[in-house]
């Protein structure tokens, strides 16, 4: 593109293929847009940018990533200064019928972090006044006793981690429930030491603004499993995060002007209540730390739709997506 005129009003295409794998610009891509031959410091004043296939590529790579550890343990819904606990003596006022002594080999859940015994569980239930002492030996099945035990303790206590989330988390972290399509609630067992990564951890990796591509499939899958709304809305964030690093870089290359640079940057804000200015601190602290949970505890729902239905109208009217 050629403009011989001071001052003169332009639209138009502009493509560039960067072959120069040292630059910190190093992809190619097509730009669309109008601009002013006065701008100092820019081509467009406001412009659409095609993402496309090959800019990913180009500054993310194909390879695995994934990316760093920020917390070793995923949190549960309460920190543990919330928890209520009981004593070893009360543990001990609390004699079960003999038929349950079985049950003192038996290790099937955790609570409160700990892998404790089912009858140790059965205690602390009675102990805490969430179930009754037991005491038909012919009625009342231990296995079945240390299952409603486990109800009444752990899962009548798990609560969502996120006011945006459906997914309920035990107090400590070591449990989610996920209600399915038909209404059944699931339970799965979190395996942060086997999968060598946090819940917080993938979902770290995915708001950062890494391609799902660059992340083990089985973090992905583990994620989508235990916790579907976490994933999704992780993914929603660091698909706008990614994006606006790619109008960030044009910013900097002088492709793009200041004015849309703040216009990129309020869109991005649109999904946690944030003007241009506030966002901008906001992502900076983020890359900077390598810690972006800050952003999933501002997203909001109603500003991702408020954000969809903009770039809908914007598609159909035309302008600047």
């Amino acid at each position: 593109m050629r403009i011989q005129a001071p001052n003169t009003f332009y639209t138009g295409t502009y493509s560039v293929l960067n072959t120069n794998s040292g630059s910190s610009f190093p992809y190619a891509m097509k730009v669309e847009g109008y601009g002013n031959s006065g701008n100092q410091k820019s081509l467009f004043q406001f412009a659409h940018v095609i993402i496309t296939e090959h800019m990913v590529n180009a500054k993310y790579g194909t390879k695995i990533t994934n990316g760093p550890r920020i917390q070793m343990q995923t949190a549960g819904s309460k920190k543990t200064e919330e928890w209520v606990n009981v004593s070893k003596e009360e543990l001990e006022a609390v004699k079960l019928p003999d038929s349950f002594e079985e049950l003192k080999k038996e290790n099937s859940f955790y609570y409160h972090g700990e892998a404790i015994t089912d009858y140790e569980l059965i205690q602390t239930a009675v102990a805490l006044g969430k179930m009754e002492l037991p005491v038909d030996e012919a009625k009342d099945n231990p296995f079945k006793v240390a299952m409603d035990a486990f109800e009444v303790l752990v899962r009548d206590q798990a609560a969502p981690k996120n006011s945006w989330s459906n997914t309920l988390y035990s107090e400590d972290g070591k449990y989610t429930f996920t209600k399915t399509e038909s209404g059944r609630w699931l339970m799965h067992l979190l395996d942060d030491v086997g999968m060598e990564a946090s819940v917080e951890d993938i979902a770290n990796w995915m708001m950062s603004g890494t391609p799902n591509r660059n992340i083990e499939t089985r973090y992905l899958n583990y994620l989508h499993t235990v916790d579907p709304d976490l994933y999704n809305v992780a993914m929603r964030i660091g698909s706008e995060v990614r994006t606006n690093g790619f109008m960030e870089d044009l910013h900097q290359q002088g492709i793009l002007s200041d004015s849309q640079n703040q216009y990129d940057m309020s869109l991005l804000g649109m999904l946690f209540g944030k003007d241009a200015d506030s966002m901008r601190l906001l992502l900076h602290g983020c890359k900077e730390s390598g810690n972006f949970f800050e952003l999933l505890d501002l997203y909001s729902p109603d500003g991702a739709k408020s954000l969809d239905k903009l770039r809908e109208q914007q598609s159909k009217n035309g302008g600047i997506v």
